[in-house]
């Protein structure tokens, strides 16, 4: 899914590592533009935004890059510029180089079984996707394998969203990366899953927030305080770009970055906190000089786009069809599957039920080291699982050799491994 906009002076572009799965998103401006920056999140990871904390008032940015895997990430932005040299459009010369800014979210940890990142290349490859008029929504670009609620417990898979309005001639366009360590609460005051379970009875932000302190507790070696019945999962960090074609001054344009960005606390629930690194960058293509838009006035619209763009995040969930009846565990699936080094499982039989069994050190999607979990197999090889974190999982087989992968959350969020 995406969403469309009438927006040239735009360009946006996504790519994306499926074995990771992680992702770059990049927002590319042709005629470059001015460009402001509000930071909150006591743990931020960010490229090159002390020059948009400098009130320069002429258009100098090329290009914002949000990209997954954490510090590493930071990465994909030097590709952004890179590619923006290689392809001609920058040079060496000091009043042509490629200026780009960037931040990045932590989609690493116990929410995937690899440390793949997104570097250089992808980087450059999300800027060579780079199209005016379209926003990718959901489990894309920077979005793939991002995660909400985790100061609760929950375990929730979020996404990238967007959102746009035209007032006149004046475009205002959000967007967000949702890796929040709050959890996404809509107009209502309501938790917003996207089909996914909660795992706790509580659906309203209000009945979350009263269980604090009373029920939260910090677990020995986590960063954050977090319920003792969920695992470690320090999913934090939420980056935002508001972009807009009116003219702006620059403290007008901080300004429109610090209200947008103040105004998310209504649609994550904690906000800013310690353990997220929320960066937002605002940026003004100068096009157009509407003097009957107050500033107030457009960072109002833009606030509400904002809520609009993070509730357009979740990505789409629909059950796949799946056949029906149960088989034994065939021999071609028993054996070991390393999903990285040091991450692997092996799959047996215990009667007619397989049995999955984690021989690393960490855990897997909830299932501790050592630990077993049992669970039918369909006849289409898929089979389900219990609890919020293993969401299901399938066999497939590679048709070139023959050889049994085991795939665990099948979907955008899936990790694979072959039979040893």
């Amino acid at each position: 899914m995406s969403i469309d906009m009438d927006f040239p002076s735009l360009w946006i572009g996504t790519a994306e590592y499926a074995e990771g799965p992680t992702g770059a998103t990049v927002f590319y401006f042709p005629g470059k533009a001015i460009g402001a920056v509000d930071v909150r999140g006591g743990a931020p990871g960010a490229y090159n935004v002390d020059w948009l904390k400098l009130g320069y008032d002429f258009p100098d940015i090329d290009a914002i890059a949000i990209a997954g895997g954490s510090w590493y990430g930071l990465a994909a932005s030097a590709g952004v510029a890179g590619e923006l040299k290689r392809s001609g459009r920058k040079s060496g010369d000091w009043r042509n180089l490629a200026n780009v800014a960037g931040a990045i979210v932590y989609d690493l940890g116990d929410r995937r079984l690899n440390e793949i990142h997104p570097d250089e290349r992808l980087g450059a490859a999300a800027l060579a996707a780079a199209r005016a008029g379209r926003f990718p929504l959901g489990a894309r670009g920077a979005g793939r394998m991002v995660m909400q609620g985790s100061y609760f417990g929950l375990w929730l898979h979020s996404g990238q969203g967007g959102a746009f309005r035209q007032i006149g001639r004046t475009k205002i366009a959000s967007f967000a990366v949702v890796n929040a360590v709050g959890a996404i609460v809509d107009r209502r005051g309501q938790i917003v899953s996207g089909g996914q379970p909660l795992g706790v009875a509580e659906t309203s932000i209000d009945a979350l927030l009263r269980l604090v302190p009373d029920q939260l507790c910090t677990v020995p070696g986590s960063i954050m305080g977090q319920r003792t019945v969920a695992p470690a999962n320090p999913a934090n960090t939420t980056i935002s770009v508001v972009v807009t074609n009116q003219r702006l001054a620059y403290s007008a344009l901080q300004r429109l970055a610090v209200q947008v960005h103040a105004s998310m606390g209504r649609a994550i629930q904690p906000f800013a906190t310690a353990n997220d690194g929320d960066v937002l960058f605002a940026v003004s293509t100068a096009e157009v000089d509407d003097t009957n838009l107050q500033a107030t006035d457009l960072g109002t619209v833009a606030s509400e786009l904002m809520w609009d763009a993070i509730l357009a995040s979740f990505p789409d969930l629909s059950a796949p069809q799946v056949a029906q009846g149960s088989v034994p565990v065939p021999a071609a699936r028993a054996g070991n599957y390393a999903f990285a080094p040091g991450v692997s499982v092996t799959v047996g039989a215990q009667g007619k039920r397989m049995m999955i069994t984690n021989r690393s050190g960490r855990p897997i999607f909830g299932i501790a080291p050592s630990e077993s979990i049992t669970s039918t197999i369909d006849v289409d090889g898929s089979f389900s699982a219990p609890g919020p974190f293993l969401l299901g999982g399938r066999f497939k087989t590679t048709p070139s050799s023959g050889r049994s992968v085991l795939v665990l959350n099948p979907g955008p969020w899936e990790q694979r491994a072959p039979r040893d």
